[in-house]
């Protein structure tokens, strides 16, 4: 009996001073005690939005007294995930995913050309790769429950609106330069905020 293969990791390290979108709070890592200047401990202290590096939007990320971070479906963030290579250089357009057999239930993560560089140690991106709404549409009218997306935003709002308001998990800022196309089995674990719109995450792919 063969076993399993190992897990490859698909999240964003998060740095002091990493890319963030321009109206978010920076990142900003420091540490408050030391060993190294007489403290019994080295504790460290983390300021970011909770949009910062990989995570998961909630659905208060774009609709007022929705469900925060501790909402979010992890049923629909483990298990089979398909990464999906986008040949597009503009867009997740309508025409590529229309191309896809998708079944109800599927998870989708979408790697764009974004992901031929480290973009988090980059400057902002404005012309990312992004979801097309009409995209987004056909993909909430196939029954995917999970949309993953290699920098910092899925899209415009109707794009969060298509996918959140259809309670379609969106995970976004995916570390996706050393995942190549194919099958996997996924673990996607949001931090559990209280009153967040959204929540970094870890994200584990095991090839199938």
């Amino acid at each position: 009996m063969s076993l399993p293969l190992p897990w490859l990791d698909a999240t964003t390290p998060i740095r002091d001073g990493m890319v963030h979108w321009p109206d978010n709070a920076p990142v900003h890592i420091k540490k408050t005690l030391s060993i190294a200047t007489g403290a019994a401990a080295n504790v460290t202290e983390v300021s970011m939005s909770a949009h910062t590096g990989t995570h998961v939007d909630a659905p208060l990320h774009f609709t007022a007294d929705a469900g925060d971070s501790t909402t979010i479906d992890l049923a629909r963030l483990m298990g089979p995930a398909r990464v999906v290579g986008i040949a597009d250089p503009h867009s997740i357009s309508l025409a590529e995913v229309q191309q896809l057999e998708i079944e109800p239930g599927a998870r989708l993560l979408f790697r764009t050309r974004i992901s031929d560089s480290e973009w988090s140690t980059m400057p902002f991106q404005p012309d990312f790769v992004a979801l097309d709404a009409d995209a987004a549409r056909h993909l909430r009218d196939r029954g995917v429950v999970c949309v993953g997306v290699d920098y910092l935003s899925v899209g415009k709002a109707d794009t969060h609106h298509t996918l959140l308001d259809a309670g379609i998990c969106v995970i976004e800022g995916l570390a996706l330069q050393h995942i190549v196309p194919g099958e996997y089995e996924m673990l996607c674990l949001p931090l559990k905020i209280v009153d967040s719109d959204g929540a970094p995450a870890r994200v584990l792919l095991r090839p199938l």
